[in-house]
């Protein structure tokens, strides 16, 4: 079983958010990271992955051009292989609350085929003040973690 999480670094919270749901769910499945502009979907078709997490930093409503046009390369090249994933999910860290979850769960499904969405879309807000996650980011993300983690050993059987 492969989850492959792949992000857009900007200020380098998407990296720190990856790495943590990576350490945590390593010991459970593996689990591999990479950003969005160094590796390419044609890769992860190769390496046969059954999960993938999208992760962003975003100020608009629908994950950034960068992570939309990963998504449509990787449909493209899937396409062809009919790859078919376990489950698709997200999350985000953004400046303000314009996260809308429907747009992002229609962006991964209209360009990733997979069984199931895992829900919901992991929502950070980013404390502009201190240039920090809000407080309770860390709760949330624990949640998220132990979620995908009773969701990925259940569908493992």
């Amino acid at each position: 079983m492969k989850l492959w999480i792949i992000y857009k670094d900007g200020i380098g919270f998407s990296m720190v958010i990856a790495e943590m749901l990576q350490d945590r769910l390593e010991d459970y499945i593996d689990v591999f990271i990479g950003n969005a502009k160094k590796i390419d979907p044609s890769f992860l078709v190769e390496e046969m992955l059954d999960y993938l997490i999208i992760g962003d930093v975003i100020n608009e409503p629908l994950p950034s051009l960068e992570i939309q046009n990963w998504l449509i390369k990787y449909k493209e090249i899937t396409k062809s292989s009919n790859l078919i994933l376990k489950a698709i999910s997200g999350f985000c860290v953004t400046l303000t609350d314009t996260t809308d979850e429907h747009s992002w769960v229609e962006c991964l499904q209209d360009n990733v085929k997979s069984e199931r969405f895992f829900p919901p879309i992991l929502s950070l807000k980013l404390n502009k003040t201190e240039m920090a996650l809000d407080h309770g980011s860390l709760k949330l993300i624990r949640d998220y973690i132990d979620n995908y983690i009773d969701f990925s050993i259940d569908n493992e059987n």
